[in-house]
């Protein structure tokens, strides 16, 4: 069973993942290598060609806010990107090891449970890649229909050389636009992983209750069916099991650690680049005529950075509720037939659990439903501070 196949796929397109069958020093790995280069330096050109545009071309807050929501999320891709290739290793550790025991499925009715949330992954993948990959195409046709005059590209930018030739002007225009439908599809990629990671970190919750709930009910069976004296036995073997559980819900939280570990960093610059992004695009919004090509171009824009924020939050709260459903799992079963050294391992599992599992933006900002309506009041906060800037 491959997880996060598609997720994966998607970052192998796009120049941040190459295949872990070819070899270091194959020709198809240096060439790979350089077209990793290729996008790397084009997205962080455009973002440096953005950010000096603010010091040179920016004369009211209409055009500091226009010039200022494609510059953060571009430099949230580069972030992202970066940071993809620099943590390669511990991401093919933490799927190694997803891969073998005790995460891997042992029986089908664990594969079940795997392949349940593995849908939910697959789905949430799809649905954003699809939003995202339509409205980047939309924005970058409508930018065609917004009537900007020769010579302006459609983002300000401070280049080296002198683009008003109509051969150096149109490359330079389809340059900007292409780079923005691979900065796109690189937050395809990023923004799906990790989400993907909290959703497996799900499931195995859910397997580990599953086990927890067999080997209880194993035991139980055995009071009933077998002789008096196979009850000792059958006791030692449920103790067993239960210590096997209690290893593997250690190992769960330490493998969550290791994914936080590698999108702290990356949810930390999305979160602050999103709540800026979402009170500018509101803004932009408020001064543009209703349904005009600027309107619809903003309001897809805007819909990416909603659904972007909301799979990161969502999907980390959900890592959360089914860590904290364990104590009810427990609860359920048949625990009180336990002798008082088995019900004393289950116990360190519930006390454990009291700390759940928590994503972190940063190590400062707890992903949760809770965290995104936070976000949206922030950037409404700061949408009216701008208003009265403006007039």
């Amino acid at each position: 069973m491959v997880l996060l196949r598609e997720n994966f796929i998607q970052l192998q397109y796009i120049g941040l993942w190459q295949p872990l069958c070819w070899p270091s020093n194959d020709i198809k790995s240096r060439v790979y290598w350089l077209y990793t280069i290729h996008i790397l330096v084009m997205i962080h050109c455009f973002t440096l060609s953005e950010a000096l545009s603010l010091f040179t071309l920016i004369e009211n807050i209409e055009d500091f806010s226009d010039n200022c929501f494609m510059l953060l999320t571009m430099f949230a891709v580069c972030v992202k990107a970066v940071v993809t290739l620099l943590r390669r290793s511990e991401i093919i550790d933490i799927l190694t090891a997803l891969d073998v025991h005790p995460f891997k499925p042992m029986n089908t009715d664990e594969e079940r449970i795997q392949e349940e949330f593995n849908k939910r992954i697959r789905f949430f993948t799809f649905f954003y890649a699809g939003v995202v990959e339509c409205s980047v195409w939309i924005m970058s046709i409508s930018v065609f229909f917004q009537g900007i005059p020769f010579g302006v590209l459609p983002y300000k930018a401070w280049l080296p050389y002198d683009y008003s030739k109509s051969t150096v002007y149109w490359l330079t225009f389809c340059a900007q636009l292409f780079t923005i439908i691979i900065g796109a599809n690189i937050c395809i990629g990023c923004d799906t992983v990790m989400p993907g990671f909290y959703t497996i970190v799900c499931a195995q919750f859910n397997i580990l209750r599953y086990r927890l709930e067999k080997v209880i009910d194993e035991f139980d069976d055995a009071i009933v069916l077998k002789p008096e004296e196979m009850i000792f036995t059958y006791r030692e073997h449920c103790e067993k099991g239960i210590i096997t559980c209690v290893q593997y819900h250690k190992a769960i939280f330490e493998i969550a650690k290791k994914i936080n570990s590698i999108s702290s960093s990356i949810i930390f610059v999305q979160y602050l680049a999103s709540s800026i992004i979402i009170c500018l695009s509101i803004f932009m919004l408020s001064h543009m005529p209703l349904f005009s090509s600027q309107f619809v171009y903003f309001t897809l824009y805007l819909t990416c950075m909603m659904s972007q924020i909301f799979l990161l939050c969502a999907s980390a709260n959900e890592a959360t509720i089914e860590c904290q459903n364990l104590t009810t799992g427990i609860y359920n079963t048949k625990w009180y037939n336990l002798n008082h050294r088995a019900k004393s391992y289950l116990g360190l599992v519930m006390v454990r659990t009291l700390r759940p599992v928590i994503f972190k933006s940063g190590h400062i900002i707890v992903l949760s439903l809770s965290s995104f309506s936070n976000l949206l009041k922030h950037s409404y906060s700061a949408y009216n501070v701008l208003q009265q800037s403006s007039k």
